[in-house]
């Protein structure tokens, strides 16, 4: 699959107070600099990398809303997502998009539209926690970000097993080992 596409990506808004609410029944819950710290020392150590710093996560998710979710106390799963900007997605597609200090340009701004949908990380220390991250993803990527397309980095054997498993597909000319789901909806069924 290419890095370019043809025709024009529709852009949605999606609701803040529903992600909340959703993330919620599914027993996630917005990240304070503590959690996030903790949950992307889980990350890191699961993935065997470095990822973003907690300050720059959470700097994403003061410009989104919607960035930064944990499970378990103490925490056993992290799920970073970050929507992405027209320019955002655009720059996703052709490997100019920082992952781990984004531009705010690249983001969606709280009330703004939503491109395309970055997810950071999703990770789980149990088998458990790795149930509630995939369902968590599934279900926010149909429910929330259906219309807009989707993007991960596959940094792990198992990661790519698991966005093979949710539909995910590799893309060349982007980000290094970059995958996408393209929108799976178009219009404003989902938001």
């Amino acid at each position: 699959m290419s890095a370019t596409r043809n025709g024009i990506n529709p852009a949605i808004h999606v609701d803040i107070v529903r992600v909340e609410q959703r993330a919620r029944e599914l027993d996630f819950r917005h990240a304070t600099i503590g959690e996030l710290t903790e949950g992307i020392k889980l990350a890191e150590t699961l993935m065997g990398s470095k990822i973003a710093t907690p300050e720059a996560v959470m700097r994403m998710d003061v410009i989104t809303g919607m960035t930064a979710w944990v499970t378990g106390d103490p925490i056993e799963g992290v799920f970073l997502v970050l929507p992405l900007s027209p320019a955002g997605e655009q720059a996703v597609r052709d490997g100019s998009y920082n992952p781990a200090d984004p531009a705010p340009a690249h983001l969606a701004w709280q009330g703004r539209e939503v491109a395309g949908v970055y997810i950071g990380v999703y990770a789980g220390a149990t088998k458990e926690a790795r149930r509630a991250v995939m369902t968590a993803a599934a279900v926010m990527r149909v429910e929330q970000f259906a219309p807009v397309p989707s993007f991960a980095r596959g940094a792990t054997d198992d990661g790519k097993r698991s966005m093979a498993s949710l539909g995910f597909s590799p893309l060349e000319g982007g980000l290094p080992d970059l995958w996408v789901q393209e929108a799976l909806s178009t219009g404003s069924e989902a938001a």
